[in-house]
């Protein structure tokens, strides 16, 4: 029995469990000579390659996540950057049929026009220019589109000039243009695209597009007549809404004061003392709120504001303003003012937007995450400080420079 025992032990195989399996150790045991003694053997290739597959297979899920969780991490900064300098300028500001403007290109809008304001030692302010810009992109590219129909083009040339004349050198026509002047400009140009970080291409494209609202402005302008029936206009602003001092107005008017002399008196706005209260000769469209008032007739054809009258308290043009109305005189044929004919041209240019934005599709979006976002693109570089929104207009107007009647503030 003993030696049958003995063979077993030599040719059978171990008590189960007794023994790891092969894909736990790098070896196994040869049996020797000694009935009770185990050696190690080398493992062939083909079992090292089975147990590396097999590790291989067990570690896989672990080294998988491991990646996940780099590439998550790595990813969080990198998206980030995405989210901050990436996308925001390609997204869609302004769209005109088929021309888009991203949110970019409103920056580089802006930004052209601050540093044409600055340049002249103005100060620009960013709080107003976002929605005033996203109209006049929309409103430029409606007149580069609806150009062909007015017979309006503009040459390269004309462009050329006006590149030269907003970098100061508008006296350089065709004529005087020379190797030298030609570098100057050269050079002035660099800088100004250099300090906006703009490309020449678009620079030109603003430029350009700004040339057919001009061209468009003017044609639409010729139709407005420049005889037409007039109203000379006078104004007091008050302090508020205060029926007792337009009643002692309206008593020493009638008891034949001059409304000059009472406007230098009452008036709060120190624009309108200057000038006695004198807004000039106006037509109808000028102010349209007021046309009702200065051109319309009762039910018994009597003029709602009569001749040598004082109105009832209205609301002038500015939040919060209050004041009183004086005709002076009325002609039903007077050539139109310099500045209340621009005012007419501005407003025949708007007519011409409105009947050409019925007939495309024009699209502008805002929020106040993009306006947020755009004033910060823009203030990074701004060269002058930029001062907070004005809200001092007081319902006063002037003419300025270029002779356009405009919203006069406190001085």
């Amino acid at each position: 029995m003993s030696e049958n025992l003995g063979q077993a032990g030599v040719e059978g195989t171990l008590p189960s469990g007794s023994m790891p399996e092969s894909s736990d150790i790098d070896q196994t045991m040869d049996p020797v000579d000694d009935d009770s003694i185990w050696t190690p053997r080398d493992l062939t290739r083909k079992e090292i390659m089975a147990a590396k597959a097999d590790q291989s297979r067990k570690n896989r899920p672990w080294i998988l996540a491991g990646v996940l969780i780099l590439v998550g991490i790595a990813a969080i900064p990198a998206w980030a950057f995405i989210n901050e300098f990436v996308l925001p300028p390609r997204e869609l500001a302004v769209r005109v049929e088929d021309r888009s403007y991203t949110r970019g290109e409103v920056v580089d809008f802006i930004r052209f026009h601050q540093r044409l304001t600055e340049e002249v030692g103005e100060e620009f302010n960013i709080g107003s220019s976002l929605f005033q810009s996203l109209q006049t992109i929309s409103e430029n590219e409606m007149a580069f589109q609806g150009a062909p129909g007015l017979g309006i083009t503009v040459s390269d040339l004309e462009i050329d000039y006006e590149v030269r004349r907003l970098l100061g050198y508008g006296y350089l026509t065709e004529e005087h243009r020379t190797e030298s002047s030609d570098a100057q400009v050269a050079e002035a140009q660099f800088q100004f695209l250099n300090n906006v970080g703009l490309t020449e291409e678009r620079y030109r494209e603003i430029i350009q597009k700004g040339l057919f609202r001009k061209r468009v402005r003017e044609r639409v302008g010729e139709n407005v007549p420049r005889i037409q029936e007039q109203v000379h206009v006078y104004r007091i602003i008050l302090d508020g809404f205060e029926p007792d001092v337009r009643n002692r107005i309206a008593q020493r008017v009638n008891g034949g004061e001059n409304f000059s002399d009472l406007a230098f008196e009452y008036s709060v706005d120190s624009e309108v003392r200057r000038s006695g209260g004198d807004e000039g000769w106006l037509p109808a469209g000028v102010f349209p709120e007021f046309d009702p008032l200065f051109f319309g007739l009762d039910d018994e054809g009597n003029r709602n504001l009569p001749i040598g009258k004082v109105s009832e308290i209205v609301r002038v043009p500015g939040e919060g303003s209050f004041g009183v109305l004086y005709v002076a005189e009325y002609l039903p044929a007077r050539e139109i003012d310099r500045g209340p004919l621009e005012l007419l041209k501005d407003a025949a240019l708007t007519s011409w937007f409105n009947e050409f934005r019925a007939q495309v599709e024009v699209e502008l979006i805002l929020n106040s995450t993009i306006a947020d976002w755009v004033n910060e693109q823009v203030k990074l570089s701004r060269a002058l400080p930029t001062p907070e929104p004005d809200n001092t207009f007081d319902g006063g107007f002037m003419i300025d420079e270029s002779g356009q009647l405009v919203p006069a503030t406190r001085p």
